[in-house]
């Protein structure tokens, strides 16, 4: 395979999410056309929202061969945090300032004890997720908790040309994340540890406090998701979020990209396998799958996105290497 042939294949492999989307889109469409009529289709966004904001905070993790499975559960920590504070008259924007403090400390404890310390990312943040379950139940004393505030109502729930705010909301968050990824020394420094660490380390990258920011950099899209979250669903319990909301964005992740061996992975992508894994979700409910085989059925895309991620990373190991 000449030098032409290899790039052409590389970009089918980078474009391998969005052919994903479309065909799934057709063949839903052949089976049923009320997933794809036009209020599903918003709805399918909708419902993308908070599962695209989490996945980027996967994705950045991701990239350097790590994971931060606190991230469900820190969601509903979150949530529940700034909806008690809001509930005891500290007024909106207060409360999300100290959630947003608190969610940057968990991922800096995170980051240190990783970096530092030396301790794997699954068993640090699985440690992390155990603590953040505990809060959770601790600071939802009353159980349930429901947001009136005109501004999370404002975001969440009222719509401008029939379509969420939250939808435009999330656009900019991914337009900043997009930037941030590719124009900043963040992104570039994250990709090029996710690389390869030793040559990140001999090219002068701080890899210990960089690794620190990226688990920072994961609790902001963390508080991020339980913004999103609150502002569409103003009946706040500490079942918000969770480990159901972390498969989907881990699912969404690699469906759109990410390389769970680290260095590969784009925000777009990331937002693609978000939708995909929105319009999955849809498209089961109205085929009237039981609701207790909903999990099943993504563990089984998760599955499937990781021995597809494998096999790309071997095609695309090959193609690097010298022509024939």
């Amino acid at each position: 395979m000449n030098s032409s042939q290899n790039r052409a294949f590389k970009r089918l492999l980078d474009l391998s999410p969005l052919i994903l989307l479309v065909a799934l889109t057709a063949i839903f469409a052949a089976i049923d056309q009320r997933v794809v009529s036009g209020q599903s289709l918003i709805n399918i966004v909708s419902q993308a929202t908070p599962i695209a904001v989490l996945a980027i905070g996967a994705m950045i993790v991701l990239l350097t061969a790590g994971i931060d499975l606190s991230a469900g559960v820190g969601v509903a920590f979150c949530a529940v945090l700034i909806a008690s504070l809001v509930d005891a008259g500290f007024g909106l924007f207060p409360s999300l300032a100290i959630g947003l403090a608190v969610m940057l400390f968990v991922g800096f404890i995170n980051g240190i004890v990783i970096s530092l310390l030396r301790i794997p990312p699954f068993v640090t943040t699985l440690a992390a997720m155990v603590v953040l379950q505990g809060a959770t139940l601790a600071v939802a004393s009353k159980g349930v908790l429901i947001l009136k505030d005109p501004t999370l109502r404002f975001i969440g729930i009222e719509r401008s040309l029939g379509i969420p705010h939250v939808i435009f909301m999330t656009v900019i968050i991914v337009a900043a994340a997009a930037i941030l990824m590719r124009m900043t020394r963040f992104g570039l420094r994250t990709y090029a540890l996710g690389s390869d660490a030793g040559a990140a380390e001999l090219a002068g990258i701080p890899v210990a406090r960089h690794t620190v920011l990226i688990y920072m950099a994961s609790g902001l899209f963390v508080f991020l998701t339980a913004a999103v979250m609150i502002s569409r669903v103003p009946v706040v319990t500490p079942n918000i979020g969770g480990t159901s909301l972390l498969l989907d964005a881990i699912a969404a992740a690699v469906l759109g990209g990410t390389s769970i061996f680290g260095g590969r992975g784009t925000v777009w992508g990331t937002v693609v396998g978000a939708l995909i894994v929105s319009l999955l979700t849809t498209a089961l409910r109205v085929f009237g799958t039981d609701p207790s085989s909903l999990e099943l059925y993504k563990g089984a895309i998760i599955m499937a996105a990781l021995l597809a991620d494998t096999g790309m990373t071997l095609a695309k190991a090959r193609l690097s290497g010298p022509a024939r």
